[in-house]
């Protein structure tokens, strides 16, 4: 599992960008720890990855 800071770092996006992602129903929404920490899956990284491509191909939202 990774922190939405892991998978900032990991797929080189600031973190408000996957705020808003998981916002608008792009991203699914993250477990929580105990601490209220979000804790992404690998297919949260996976379908962030695929975002970013997709925006780097100028895709749209």
């Amino acid at each position: 599992m990774f922190s939405i800071g892991e998978l900032s770092k990991r797929i080189k996006v600031k973190v408000t960008p996957i705020l808003y992602y998981e916002e608008m129903g792009l991203l699914a929404e993250a477990e929580r720890t105990s601490g209220n920490q979000r804790r992404y899956e690998t297919t949260g990284l996976e379908r962030l990855s695929f975002i970013r491509h997709a925006r780097d191909l100028c895709f749209s939202i």
